[in-house]
């Protein structure tokens, strides 16, 4: 109620004025209690962090969590010591993944359909978020520039070029759920297409739910494409370089994979994943390496006794990787360079068998001119491969070495 509507009373006992109107007596031993509570929960974190020493790394979301800030007066002058210490505290917090599941069921069960980055659809389905403000256009907009300064460079010396951007799940989706928080994938595929021109592969509707078998072309707890998606992406290249993608076969190497964004909510009703592989692309040799050391598979089956059993691909990200086919005939097929996020790492096991070598690079840690590699490695084709969102977000420099 407003103050010049207590005025305009004829209220007799001033003291009336300092009892809220509409308060009962339970009402406000109810407010006590649970500020009681508040405080209580507050303290126990508090004392909980003092006590329980600081982790490294979460197994579970497999990635690094952040550490004490440094306690320093430049620091908390330009503001970075306030942040850091919400990240700390955040990551740091006791019993952490117990504080995501109680959060992520209790949103679920009212109704909510976006957790914590997460959209969580009936069938247990998790598809990542990426709003209009997370996504970063000017920086899209640069790396297809980048691409094609890079393209005409590289073309000049016989290599051809071509990128395959791979829509997000929430792109292919959206028909399914409301995805209206989503940033506008529709125009970014167009901007592609005015940049790129030809040398953009046509993949937009490839990965349509109405297409799709049981498990569709997203894993169901995971952001990457699964085996059917990266052999639909395997498909559109040999097509874009006039050939025809050879006939597989999955092989099911575990069924009980539970990817990043189920990391990202812990809901107690799992739905697990398989990792499948194109069986004939164990049997080809090949000789891989990966930082001086050298491997005779493109499979690291050790990882899928990992939280991230999508590392069975190559074994995770690196700078650079190069895999030299063994086979009888095989100096005869083409050079392929593939600049990369980890989409490449499950889409190389389809096309193993059709070039005589194959090298990856992934820009975030390569530090060499990627344009005097294509140029002086003799490449006679270049993919760029990655998904939308991932391409937003690196700082792509194709024509420049990144030490100088």
């Amino acid at each position: 109620m407003a103050k010049h509507d207590i005025k305009s009373k004829n209220i007799k006992n001033i003291d009336n004025r300092k009892r809220p109107l509409d308060r009962t007596e339970d009402g406000k031993h109810i407010d006590i209690f649970l500020i009681f509570v508040i405080c209580l929960v507050v303290v126990a974190l508090s004392l909980g962090q003092l006590i329980v020493p600081d982790k490294e790394k979460s197994d579970n979301e497999n990635r690094y969590l952040t550490q004490a800030p440094k306690f320093d007066i430049s620091n908390i002058l330009e503001g970075k010591f306030e942040s850091q210490l919400e990240e700390y505290l955040s990551d740091q917090i006791p019993g952490r993944e117990n504080w995501i599941k109680i959060m992520s069921t209790v949103s679920t069960s009212i109704g909510m359909t976006d957790v914590n980055g997460v959209y969580v659809l009936k069938d247990g389905r998790l598809i990542e978020r990426k709003t209009e403000a997370e996504f970063n256009a000017k920086r899209f907009r640069r790396n297809l520039e980048n691409v094609a300064e890079f393209r005409d460079e590289v073309s000049e010396g016989g290599t051809e070029v071509r990128m395959l951007l791979v829509p997000t799940a929430a792109y292919s989706y959206r028909e399914k759920f409301n995805a209206s928080t989503n940033f506008d994938e529709v125009a970014a595929m167009d901007q592609a297409k005015e940049v790129l021109g030809d040398t953009l592969i046509k993949f937009r509707n490839s990965l349509m739910p109405e297409d799709e078998g049981s498990r569709g072309y997203y894993y169901l707890t995971d952001h990457h494409w699964n085996y059917q998606g990266a052999e639909k992406g395997a498909k559109a290249y040999m097509k874009s370089i006039g050939k025809k993608l050879s006939k597989c076969t999955s092989e099911t190497l575990s069924e009980d994979f539970m990817g990043t964004l189920y990391s990202k909510v812990l809901l107690t009703k799992k739905v697990r994943d398989r990792i499948e592989i194109p069986e004939e692309s164990k049997d080809i040799k090949v000789e891989v390496t990966i930082e001086d050391e050298k491997y005779d598979s493109i499979y690291f089956m050790d990882r899928l006794e990992n939280k991230d059993k999508y590392e069975v691909f190559l074994g995770g990200n690196y700078d650079r990787v190069d895999i030299v086919n063994k086979e009888d005939g095989a100096r005869a097929l083409p050079k392929l360079m593939i600049i990369k996020d980890s989409y490449a790492n499950s889409f190389v096991p389809f096309i193993l068998g059709d070039f005589r070598e194959i090298t990856l690079i992934d820009t975030r840690y390569y530090r060499e001119s990627v344009k005097d590699l294509a140029l002086d490695g003799e490449y006679d084709d270049v993919l760029v491969l990655y998904s939308i969102p991932n391409f937003s977000e690196e700082k792509l420099n194709l024509n420049e070495s990144a030490l100088q």
